[in-house]
């Protein structure tokens, strides 16, 4: 379906639309007023030309397939070979997968989708989501141009927050102990490990092998995927770069992020705009701002994270590079209400002490908690932040209780980005969001960490 057609039949639409429209109109005001003169008569049937236009052009189109085809007879037996044709291939597909979930084809055997040369088939091992911000240096032999610009720019950062990943240069980073502990804190012995990894490992991720000739040095990105007679496919987009100086890779460099961010994202930013407390319900005004707080907040407390992002990790290729899976921690409340990870090297959460009797007083339900029924929950929180601090509780600090425990105001979102950020600014969020509270609006807000590894000293 071509964009005019996609017009046409916009246009065809909203003529229909404002032509009923007009007719409703042009019959009330004749009730209403009487007959109408010719100026009350133009806004009514303004539509026309357009109705006329759209249903012209599609008779047109017509007569023109039905002349193509040699008159109607060859038209109509065109129709049907189209038909036939459409049953053809949806046999030849079944068949086809079919044969491949009986293990009657590999992989590498079924039909193309993409072109094996600007776009290829990825199995996705490395991947870790639906697609990379990253623009990914691979080669299929070494190139010493290539790699020694990388070397002396190991860290490059191009517009909409674009990185250019060099494999060798990111894995080498993993061997600094912070970092290693920050992506995987439950790893025993942080110790510089030997990963076998540089720039031609992605070649393993092609669905056909033999396109790896033509990945000769470039960059390749990767965004969605999509299905191949039912076997899942990432798909990969390779820029070629060509030799020279610095500078004239830098602008390959530009050019190539602006043409993938065009391939991959399509449009940057949303106009979505915040909801203010006069056009959100009174009632769920703390539930109604949950998620945009949540983000503003946090994003105040990841200057951590973002020191790591600088260094030129690249978590969603990277992580999978992992002798040791990620594992959940068990948390412990000890008796001095302190809160301890001890599988995370016996990490400990800190928090202040009204974050703190927030924190577990949602751990202390594991079915969630509606911020409408907050109010219900007041006297468990004092009590929880009365063990917290036995002689911290004034009138200053029983305020903030009642105003953590109003919906109508949004302390409680305040409250729950501050216990984020202290989870996240401790290790990596694919592993911190099974300890930090969340929920989709107009539903309980819960801890989804499994109680089984939730202690509670005694």
């Amino acid at each position: 379906m071509t964009i005019w057609l996609i017009i046409l039949i916009v246009i065809g639409i909203i003529s229909i639309v404002g032509f009923l429209i007009g007719i409703y109109v042009f019959i009330a005001d004749w009730r209403e007023k009487g007959k109408p003169s010719w100026k009350e008569l133009v806004p009514a049937f303004m539509f026309i030309p357009m109705l006329l236009f759209y249903l012209g052009f599609n008779i047109l189109s017509f007569l023109q397939d039905v002349w193509e085809d040699g008159g109607f007879i060859g038209h109509r037996r065109k129709i049907k070979e189209r038909k036939k044709q459409g049953e053809r291939e949806k046999e030849e597909y079944n068949r086809i997968v079919s044969a491949y979930e009986k293990g009657d084809l590999r992989r590498d055997e079924l039909p193309r989708i993409f072109d094996g040369i600007h776009y290829f088939e990825l199995y996705g091992k490395l991947l870790d989501g639906d697609y990379w911000q990253e623009l990914v240096y691979i080669e299929n032999e070494y190139n010493e141009v290539f790699n020694t610009f990388f070397k002396r720019h190991p860290f490059i950062k191009l517009n909409h927050d674009v990185r250019i990943v060099y494999l060798p240069q990111s894995v080498q980073s993993l061997t600094n102990e912070d970092v290693l502990l920050y992506w995987n804190p439950g790893i025993k012995d942080a110790v510089t490990k030997s990963i076998g990894i540089d720039t031609s490992s992605l070649l393993d991720e092609l669905c056909y092998p033999e396109d790896s000739v033509k990945l000769t040095h470039g960059l390749i990105s990767c965004f969605g995927w999509t299905e191949n007679h039912k076997a899942k496919t990432y798909r990969g987009t390779y820029y070629p770069l060509n030799e020279g100086s610095d500078d004239e890779i830098f602008r390959q460099l530009e050019i190539i992020a602006e043409e993938a961010i065009s391939d991959n994202i399509g449009g940057l930013y949303s106009s979505v705009k915040r909801p203010s407390k006069d056009d959100t319900n009174q009632e769920d005004f703390a539930d109604e701002q949950f998620d945009w707080e949540i983000n503003e907040l946090v994003d105040e407390i990841r200057e951590r994270v973002e020191k790591l992002e600088q260094r030129g990790i690249s978590r969603k290729l990277l992580m999978k590079l992992f002798t040791e899976k990620q594992e959940l921690s068990r948390l412990v409340v000890t008796k001095d209400m302190r809160i301890m990870l001890p599988d995370y090297n016996n990490m400990e959460i800190k928090m202040e002490p009204i974050n703190k009797a927030v924190f577990l007083l949602f751990l202390k339900h594991p079915e969630g908690i509606i911020f409408k029924h907050l109010p219900n929950y007041r006297k468990e929180l004092t009590d929880i932040y009365q063990m917290i601090k036995p002689c911290g509780i004034n009138e200053r600090v029983l305020q903030s209780i009642e105003d953590v425990t109003n919906p109508l105001l949004n302390s409680i979102n305040e409250k729950c980005a501050r216990i984020r950020g202290s989870f996240i600014s401790q290790f990596d969020e694919n592993l911190a969001k099974y300890y930090y509270i969340f929920g989709t609006r107009g539903e309980p807000k819960k801890i989804d960490l499994p109680r089984e590894l939730v202690v509670w000293e005694k």
